[in-house]
């Protein structure tokens, strides 16, 4: 079950700030660091990005849970 979808308007009012997840399936370089130390969202189309990569993953079951906070 997805408990923290975040819509698209909740990713474009963080362009220029750091996001954070809980986990990564993967365990390539690029998915750990961004686990370890978050990932910053650099302009509207990195937020969409983000936005559909989060749809995505929920549509195979997996919860990416973006926040503010480490």
């Amino acid at each position: 079950m997805i408990l923290s979808m975040k819509d698209k308007a909740w990713f474009y009012q963080r362009v220029g700030k750091r996001l954070f997840r809980d986990t990564s399936t993967c365990d390539c370089k690029t998915c750990k660091d961004v686990v370890e130390n978050g990932i910053v969202v650099h302009d509207e189309i990195h937020a969409e990005y983000l936005f559909m990569s989060q749809c995505d993953f929920a549509a195979d079951g997996v919860e990416l849970n973006y926040r503010d906070v480490k």
